[in-house]
C-alpha cells in the first residue's frame, strides 16, 4: 500500500531533462492540432493520466479508474459531450505521448517547469503538492530554522533531500532512507521526529491510525501542477483554461482537493516565471 499510496515521480529532480524534451519536439507537428470541436465530432477524448500515483489516478479494488485526476478528466470529457479513453502515462512517457500524438491531452498532476513548457504548452495550475514537513505531534516545529533540533528524514535521491538539506540549518541531523514509504516507516517508527516530502504523506499517516501521534508541521514550498496540450493547439489550451478558471470560482476544484488530498487547496497562481499559460507569446 505504501509503495502505491507514495509513488511521487512528479517530484523527483529534473537535472538534464531539458534536452530529452527537446528532442521529443522532433514528433510534433501541426496535423496532431486537436480542438475541442474535433473531439466533438470524433466523440472520444484521449486523455493521459497517470494510474499508479494514489490519490491523482489509480486503479480501484473493483479494476476502475479513479482519484483526483479521474474525475477532473470525466468533467472535462463531460463538458466536451464525449466519451474520454484514459491512455495510461508514466513520468517517462507522458510528453513523447502527447507531442507523438498518442493522447489528445494530459491531466497528469504534473510539475510546471521552465524546462517543460519549452517543449509542451501548459495550461494554468490546477493543482498542487505541496513540499511539507510531517512530524510527531508534540514536535515543536514551526519553521526551516526549528529542523536542527530533531532528527529528519527524508527519501534518498528525490528532490526532497537537496531542498532538506538547503532550508535546514548545518547542525541538522538528517537520516536518509531509500524511498518514501520506508521514509514515512522511519516516522511512524519513531526513528526520527519529522520526515520531509509529500503533501499526501498525510493520506498515510490517517491510514495507519496515526493521526492523533504525527501530523503536518509547515508547508517547505510550492510545486504547482498543470494540464498540457501540444504547442499550437490554442483552442484545446482556451477551453482548458476557462475550465480551470470555471471551476475554480464554483469551488469545484476546491472540493475535489479536500476530497482527495485531505487538506485545503492552495491558492494557484495565474502566471509563473518563464512559463507562458495564453500559448500566444
Amino acid at each position: 500500500m505504501f509503495n502505491t499510496a507514495l509513488t511521487l515521480s512528479r517530484s523527483k529532480a529534473f537535472g538534464g531533462f531539458a534536452a530529452m524534451l527537446l528532442a521529443a519536439t522532433t514528433f510534433a507537428t501541426s496535423a496532431l492540432a486537436v480542438t475541442p470541436e474535433e473531439l466533438k465530432a470524433k466523440g472520444t477524448a484521449t486523455i493521459g493520466v497517470q494510474m499508479d500515483q494514489f490519490p491523482w489516478g489509480f486503479i480501484d479494488p473493483n479494476g476502475q479508474n479513479d482519484g483526483f485526476d479521474i474525475e477532473i478528466a470525466k468533467m472535462i470529457a463531460k463538458e466536451l459531450g464525449v466519451e474520454v479513453k484514459f491512455e495510461r502515462i508514466t513520468g517517462q512517457n507522458r510528453i513523447p505521448l502527447l507531442v507523438n500524438g498518442n493522447v489528445d491531452f494530459l491531466v497528469p498532476s504534473m510539475t510546471i517547469t521552465e524546462e517543460r513548457a519549452k517543449v509542451i504548452q501548459y495550461v494554468i495550475p490546477y493543482s498542487s503538492n505541496d513540499i511539507t514537513v510531517w512530524g510527531k505531534t508534540d514536535a515543536d516545529i514551526k519553521g526551516n530554522e526549528d529542523l536542527g533540533k530533531y532528527v529528519i528524514g527524508v527519501n534518498r535521491g528525490s528532490a526532497f533531500e537537496p531542498l532538506l538539506v538547503k532550508v535546514a540549518p548545518p547542525n541538522t541531523e538528517i537520516k536518509r532512507f531509500d524511498d518514501d514509504a520506508t521514509t514515512v516507516q522511519a516516522l511512524l517508527s519513531g526513528q526520527v521526529d519529522a520526515i520531509l516530502g509529500s503533501v499526501t504523506y498525510g493520506l498515510v499517516i490517517k491510514q495507519t491510525g496515526n493521526e492523533a501521534q504525527y501530523g503536518r508541521k509547515y508547508k517547505v514550498s510550492d510545486n504547482f501542477q498543470g494540464m498540457a496540450v501540444r504547442k499550437g493547439d490554442q483552442e484545446m489550451l482556451d477551453f482548458l483554461n476557462d475550465f480551470v478558471t470555471r471551476h475554480t470560482a464554483d469551488g469545484t476544484l476546491d472540493a475535489l482537493y479536500q476530497k482527495w488530498i485531505g487538506v485545503d487547496r492552495a491558492k494557484l497562481p495565474t502566471t509563473l516565471p518563464g512559463v507562458d499559460f495564453t500559448g500566444k507569446q
